[in-house]
């Protein structure tokens, strides 16, 4: 359920920078922040799964809780921090 949730919110993200930029600036724009947020989303995924990796085992704590939710919400609190300095800043 929790990497539901994850996915989810990136869309929504996604959804919203894009259209922010495409309001704000242009379609090329908009494109490029999308593009932006899916790398910055799978290359912080890769390596938070690395690191919880050297802390836990493949199954977690429990089903509904395995190593990949706990790197999904590890990679998702870290992107909060980096977008809400990033974005604040372009203002």
């Amino acid at each position: 359920m929790i990497p539901v949730l994850v996915f989810y919110f990136h869309s929504v993200f996604a959804v919203y920078t894009f259209t922010r930029n495409y309001i704000l600036e242009s379609f090329l724009s908009g494109f490029l922040s999308v593009i932006f947020v899916v790398v910055i989303f799978s290359v912080g995924w890769t390596i938070s799964e690395f690191v919880m990796s050297l802390f836990m085992k493949a199954e977690g704590l429990s089903l509904l809780f395995p190593r990949a939710a706990f790197s999904l919400v590890l990679v998702t609190i870290l992107e909060i921090i980096f977008y809400r300095f990033y974005y604040s800043r372009k203002k």
